[in-house]
């Protein structure tokens, strides 16, 4: 069987693309496109391996976890060893799961003009098929996506638990949707919380920026572990001081179900007095 390397890296830029969304939906982390599509070019061109002699099992294992480390990094960046690594493996659990399914089709159902060889999948198809097909995927996931999002029910009453320095906060918390900070550089979710509700968990060096009209001023050290990020809500914008908790917790307490959530604290002064955090329900799902 003739094997056109352009179809073959067209087909494996899809699939590095679906099992990398398949990752951020599995780890509730939203990455920047641009990096997406990078760590996909980069699936793309390992579907070469494709050409590697398959007795070379040693060789092609270490490549293949290598790969998956490339991967990990280009897409997710430089993040705490445990996001990372959660990354990591769940991206191994999703190329498993997808090369299994590819293998059972290969050996069961045998289709024309199908190879899977060295845990890389191609399909003998014209190009335009495959756009079509991946078209249709992409709405499927978009369909899981908004039916996982309708989970996180913005009408429920819930309460944020911050556990960092060896003290804890509970904080009244506000769902809402239109919560869509982001840090642009792990990818992780924010949640806004009021200053003078998270003093005791909050790093020293947070009352050192808010105190210092001049940002210029501020040394290197005091921003070690924080990150400033841009706002913006209705009537209010400005920056806010986002760092990483020990542990964050969400109760619904409606159901008294707990949720372990991987996010940022991002600290605002003022803001509705009503709630004392607000956060996305996606974050929830």
């Amino acid at each position: 069987m003739v094997i056109y390397i352009d179809v073959l890296i067209l087909i494996n830029l899809y699939v590095t693309y679906f099992e990398i969304s398949a990752v951020c939906l599995l780890t509730h982390r939203r990455v920047n496109t641009i990096r997406v599509i990078i760590g996909s070019a980069i699936g793309a061109a390992a579907s070469l391996t494709i050409f590697i002699p398959q007795d070379m099992t040693l060789l092609l294992t270490v490549i293949k976890l290598a790969l998956c480390f490339v991967i990990t990094f280009a897409v997710f960046g430089k993040s705490k060893a445990s996001d990372f690594l959660r990354a990591l493996l769940f991206l191994l659990l999703v190329n498993f799961v997808f090369s299994g399914l590819m293998l059972c089709i290969w050996l069961f159902a045998a289709p024309m003009n199908m190879l899977f060889i060295n845990g890389t999948v191609y399909f003998g198809i014209d190009i335009l098929t495959v756009l079509v097909c991946t078209a249709v995927s992409y709405l499927l996931l978009r369909l899981i996506r908004l039916i996982l999002d309708k989970n996180g029910r913005c009408d429920r009453k819930y309460t944020v638990v911050i556990s960092n320095l060896g003290k804890m906060c509970r904080l009244c918390a506000l769902a809402d949707s239109g919560n869509g900070m982001v840090d642009c550089f792990s990818g992780l979710p924010v949640i806004i919380c009021r200053k003078e509700n998270c003093a005791d968990i909050s790093p020293p060096s947070v009352n050192t920026i808010y105190e210092t009209k001049d940002l210029s001023d501020i040394s290197p050290c005091d921003l070690k572990g924080l990150r400033i990020l841009p706002f913006s809500t209705v009537g209010k914008s400005g920056m806010a001081c986002t760092f990483r908790a020990d542990s964050i917790s969400i109760i619904d307490e409606q159901s008294g179900k707990e949720y372990n959530v991987n996010a940022l604290i991002g600290i605002v002064i003022g803001g509705n007095q009503e709630y004392e955090a607000v956060f996305n329900p996606k974050i929830l799902v």
